[in-house]
């Protein structure tokens, strides 16, 4: 006969046996909830410079204070194109493929690629690019405050009549400035056209040095020397990539460099006025969220604050003196 003691045991097995299964039950409920509610967002990025991980850290930071952390809701997939375009029209297709939720192109040429290839595919994946200086006129969007549905983005839209004038003060005898720049970038050649305009308007010459890919970089300053009192860049990817060589041979030539990305001054560039790429990436963060939420027909957008960045080191090497308000603004000064 079966003893009270036995039949406890076994009650108290059953028990934990359902228990157990309780438990697996209910992880399997909420690991497939958690997986269901994980987004997936692509990013792609035409080349790796400092400029452009700023403003990759930018949305990563932007998303995990709306609540969207890496590793727990969140999963990124990142690719770079190293420079070349046909890469980057590949890694569009790859990431069209995978269909992420969300797809974040930063730069002007990875946007270009993955909407191209996106059209092709009639596919309404959403698109959030950043760091692109004019989407019109890279043929993005045809609207800035009321884009395509599922497109839309954070711009770096330069301060060109701002520039001018910190030139000017950062080089009280300025004649003539060097522009040097890609003419493959679309951003460029926009950015380049409306600096022509606005130093005719100031009665500053200027002299051209156009490239098409970063082993011209260096020749294209070169044969800049002596013909001009300073050079500006615009936000282009191909003149960013070689950076280090350009920041040494303004400094060895004692030929002020000025952008029209603050963060590049971090690497050397003399100054800069304009909009943090960081920032940049906020933005595009922020709509990246409103997105992932369900929100389209985003505006195109952009940050609020500008900046004044010069780098003490170039300066000092340069003979560039150093003010503490330019412009009415409190200057930000790094090494």
């Amino acid at each position: 006969m079966e003893t009270n003691k036995n039949k406890n045991t076994k009650l108290s097995n059953i028990v934990n046996q359902c228990i157990l299964a309780l438990i697996i039950f209910l992880s399997t409920i909420i690991n497939t909830a958690l997986a269901q509610d994980k987004k997936i967002i692509a990013i792609t990025q035409i080349v790796e410079h400092l400029s452009l991980e700023e403003a990759k850290r930018g949305i990563i930071d932007e998303l995990k204070s709306q609540g969207y952390i890496v590793g727990k809701n969140l999963e990124i997939i990142d690719k770079n194109a190293g420079g070349q375009i046909a890469t980057s029209v590949l890694i569009a297709k790859q990431f069209i493929a995978q269909k992420p939720d969300v797809i974040v192109p930063i730069s002007t040429p990875s946007a270009q690629s993955v909407i191209s290839v996106l059209k092709q595919n009639i596919n309404d994946i959403p698109v959030v690019f950043s760091s692109v200086t004019d989407p019109i006129a890279a043929g993005l969007v045809s609207n800035m405050d009321r884009p395509l549905e599922n497109i839309t983005g954070a711009i770096d839209f330069p301060l060109i009549a701002e520039e001018v004038e910190l030139i000017k003060t950062l080089v009280p005898n300025v004649k003539k400035i060097g522009l040097l720049y890609s003419s493959g970038e679309a951003n460029s050649v926009k950015t380049i056209s409306l600096m022509k305009e606005a130093l005719l308007k100031a009665n500053i010459e200027y002299v051209e040095a156009s490239v098409v890919n970063s082993a011209g970089v260096a020749q294209g300053f070169l044969s800049l020397i002596g013909k001009v009192d300073a050079i500006y860049i615009p936000s282009d990817n191909v003149i960013f990539s070689a950076m280090s060589k350009l920041v040494q041979l303004s400094r060895t030539h004692k030929l002020p460099l000025f952008s029209s990305d603050p963060g590049s001054v971090k690497a050397g560039v003399t100054a800069c006025i304009g909009y943090s790429q960081y920032m940049v990436g906020k933005k595009a963060g922020e709509l990246i969220a409103k997105t992932l939420k369900g929100e389209r027909y985003l505006p195109i957008s952009k940050p609020t604050k500008t900046e004044i960045v010069i780098n003490k080191t170039s300066a000092k090497i340069i003979n560039i003196e150093i003010k503490d308000n330019i412009l009415n603004i409190k200057p930000q000064f790094v090494e």
